[in-house]
């Protein structure tokens, strides 16, 4: 398969060695190295294809099942082309994937020596219940009444580096198969109890020869199902000392040529899994299916059919989280007090213009939002549906009444459409009053600015004491 390059900063690998796979494509040792970069994107890539497979939209040629996940060397644009056909930018989901890869690589750099960050030194339980707080905080996050969906980012940032480093530095592959193990399901998950490890007495690694690139294909002894993994030189966890000289068994070590030991205690060798070259893993011929198994893994991280991300907090914020959303909101805001009554009828007819501009076609937006503002402020209602024939019906069915001064409440509304609105929307503000409510702007200003959207006010006249009318209207934009 492959490589997918990404221009990221390398985290902590030029500085000391990695303790995993490598975590991107600048820190490879061998060309055809899988690392936490691509594991990462192809896993979320395949994922996101599933979903899309299930959410066929009109320009999707093909969107059957199979069509999208197995497309070849997947990315973020062949998927997008695919799936909207060429019409709908990948811009913001590879933002959500990179942001996904910068806080897996960064567990590197800020847990470097501490071997439970990397089920490094048997500490299989304890890298364990790291992944399981990681998870449930992430849930929590997710499913709160506001997400932050930049916390959860980093939260699965961080539990995809302990997943993914699970089949690089443990046993497991080896344990269930090796060329045809499986993904260990229970990982990560709280109430799911996973196999046990080694205890302190038992030996779990035969030394295999003093030379980094030596065969160690059959180096692992530890007996029945009894989950290890090597120990790594400058961790927390220190392997225990045999003198290789004497002894041939012992701990596994981590292996490679900056692990000292792996040579200076017994057993000599290692079993780690990152790389393809022989110098670097002592188990480098289980290097693509360690791969293999955590891009299977990372993928059913999201759409499992009962531990998936997806399935507990909902598509909606499925797709939040990712930011996959093809389009945005299409914002109404619209005066119906008394002063409107002439023009209400062009405004309903064109608002229902711009909504029949893209009903149907791959610029759609995501959703549509109503908001009528009216005199007093307490009278503003929001209204929001994914249906285009409900917002025609909501405008048809608009009628203004009150507001017996001139001033109005607009910027009210303009705050009630900006809250709801997704980032990177049109809003359109129907009215022909001043505000009533000025101390507003500097609040509805920054809003606006935060989630970068576009407000386009369609003025229908200036309302004073005496009502002047005009029979069309005047659109003026606001940058």
């Amino acid at each position: 398969m492959a490589r997918i390059w990404l221009s990221l900063l390398v985290l902590g690998c030029f500085q000391r060695d990695t303790l995993c796979f490598l975590p991107n494509p600048f820190s490879a040792i061998d060309t055809n190295d899988y690392t936490h970069t691509d594991i990462t994107e192809i896993g979320v890539l395949k994922a996101v294809a599933k979903f899309f497979e299930e959410n066929a939209v009109q320009a999707c040629r093909n969107c059957s099942n199979g069509a999208l996940t197995g497309l070849p060397d997947i990315t973020a644009r062949r998927l997008y082309d695919q799936y909207y056909g060429g019409q709908v930018s990948e811009k913001r989901f590879q933002e959500a994937i990179d942001d996904l890869v910068k806080h897996n690589n960064k567990v590197d750099q800020d847990h470097y020596s501490e071997a439970a960050w990397h089920f490094n030194g048997e500490q299989i339980k304890e890298s364990n219940a790291k992944m399981q707080t990681l998870r449930d905080t992430l849930l929590n996050t997710l499913n709160s009444s506001n997400p932050n969906f930049d916390a959860a980012r980093e939260l699965i940032g961080q539990y995809l580096h302990l997943l993914q480093m699970f089949y690089s530095n443990t046993n497991w592959v080896e344990m269930s198969g090796g060329q045809t193990a499986v993904i260990y399901q229970p990982l990560g998950i709280s109430g799911l109890p996973i196999m046990a490890a080694a205890p302190p007495s038992i030996d779990t690694c035969r030394s295999c020869g003093g030379t980094y690139s030596s065969d160690c294909q059959n180096n692992l002894i530890v007996a029945g199902n009894l989950l290890t993994s090597g120990y790594k030189s400058g961790q927390d966890v220190v392997k225990p000392a045999k003198n290789p000289g004497s002894v041939a068994e012992g701990k596994c070590s981590h292996g490679g040529p900056r692990d000292s030991s792996a040579t200076s205690s017994a057993a000599v060798g290692g079993i780690n899994k990152d790389s393809m070259d022989t110098t670097y893993s002592p188990h480098h011929h289980l290097h693509e299916k360690a791969a293999e198994l955590a891009i299977d893994h990372t993928r059913l991280f999201f759409e499992d059919p009962t531990y998936g991300l997806r399935k507990l907090v909902g598509d909606d914020k499925f797709q939040d989280l990712l930011q996959i959303r093809s389009g945005n909101s299409l914002v109404f805001v619209i005066d119906t007090t008394g002063s409107m009554g002439k023009d209400i009828a062009a405004v309903q007819n064109k608002t229902a213009e711009i909504v029949s501009e893209t009903k149907g076609t791959p610029n759609a937006p995501y959703n549509y939002i109503l908001v009528t503002f009216n005199d007093p402020g307490n009278e503003t209602t929001v209204q929001k549906t994914t249906n285009p024939d409900d917002i025609q019906r909501w405008l048809a069915a608009i009628q203004v009444h009150g507001g017996d001064d001139c001033p109005e409440f607009s910027l009210t509304g303009i705050q009630a459409a900006s809250t709801v609105a997704m980032p990177n929307s049109n809003v359109f503000v129907f009215t022909d009053a001043t505000p009533k409510d000025p101390q507003k702007i500097n609040y509805i200003t920054s809003l606006i600015t935060e989630k970068k959207l576009r407000v386009q006010f369609l003025v229908t006249g200036s309302c004073t004491r005496k009502r002047v009318s005009h029979d069309h209207i005047h659109p003026r934009n606001v940058d």
